[in-house]
């Protein structure tokens, strides 16, 4: 047993940039990589395990595999239809679609899936840079289709800054905007009802689509959580509790022990700092954007340097 390792999947899309490449210090071909999928066992972006003593397998295979799931994944996960998170870099070189995304129920009636709640932590930015976080304060359910019709002027736009971190509950209308990274973890979905994209076309030339009548259907205007800024913390912070996934970020000093807990794996991601993961038998150096997952059986692990660190599991 060790600590396993994934090579993300990228995805070019028309918003996409450069700066995954560079602020991970990445060799990736393009200037229009617009997420790196670092943690996926979702078909439209599977990760694929790095360790050679577990073959050329996939994060779905694994998951998929019930002799090893509870040794591996913990028992919270031994029911679970698939695994319940994915773990995402973007990089808004543009601004995306005005979009909103499906709850669990919605989901499962009309797309066979399950819904998205995501968060996000504002790994960098531009000064100024702003995100679309819900709808102004006159709009109701009244006048909704109205606002949908003329969105630009009726969501909220909002100033970020490094170490922000927001939660985007299912339902809530929202944008990533120009100049912005972000760490985003979220349920294991990939669907997502385009409201508006800004009159831009896709590499087809043709108008992207969009998804208004099913993004009506879902829009909930009670949904607005605080933003929290975490940029300067010194200590291990709860970050996000859910019944889908939990979130802390460890601050890790010199050299700091740790014990898996058997009712569920652990998941990191490397907001800042290099150091290493080591066990008995297993050591690997880490870094910026490094995005490892610690078997619930695993036991004690070591990690050295200086670094913050979101921590996940179920």
């Amino acid at each position: 047993m060790e600590p396993i390792f994934f090579r993300p999947t990228y995805k070019n899309v028309i918003w996409g940039g450069t700066n995954i490449a560079k602020i991970f210090k990445r060799k990736v071909e393009g200037d229009d990589i617009g997420e790196s999928w670092e943690l996926s066992a979702h078909p439209n972006g599977l990760s694929q395990i790095e360790n050679e003593s577990f073959g050329n397998i996939s994060l779905l295979e694994l998951f998929n595999d019930k002799s090893r799931r509870k040794e591996i994944f913990g028992t919270n996960c031994e029911k679970l239809e698939k695994f319940p998170i994915l773990a995402k870099f973007i990089d808004a070189n543009d601004k995306l679609s005005i979009q909103v995304h499906p709850d669990d129920e919605y989901a499962r009636k009309n797309e066979n899936d399950s819904g998205k709640n995501e968060v996000w932590y504002v790994m960098d930015c531009k000064d100024g840079a702003k995100i679309i976080y819900g709808f102004k304060d006159d709009i109701t359910k009244g006048n909704l289709t109205k606002a949908v019709e003329n969105i630009e002027n009726n969501v909220r736009f909002v100033e970020v800054h490094k170490g922000d971190f927001i939660s985007i509950p299912a339902g809530t209308i929202h944008a990533i905007l120009d100049g912005i990274v972000i760490c985003e973890v979220q349920q294991s979905c990939d669907v997502t009802y385009r409201v508006y994209d800004w009159n831009r076309v896709g590499k087809d030339g043709k108008p992207r689509e969009t998804h208004v009548q099913k993004a009506l259907d879902v829009i909930n205007l009670e949904n607005r959580q605080e933003i929290h800024n975490y940029n300067d913390i010194t200590s291990n912070t709860k970050l996000y509790r859910s019944n889908i996934f939990n979130i802390d970020i460890v601050i890790n000093n010199e050299r700091e022990e740790h014990i898996s807990k058997e009712d569920s794996f652990y998941a990191y991601i490397v907001l800042e700092g290099d150091g290493t993961i080591q066990t008995s038998n297993y050591e690997k150096s880490i870094s910026k954007g490094s995005t490892f997952l610690i078997p619930a059986t695993l036991g004690k692990y070591i990690i050295t340097g200086n670094l913050k660190m979101m921590k996940i599991w179920v």
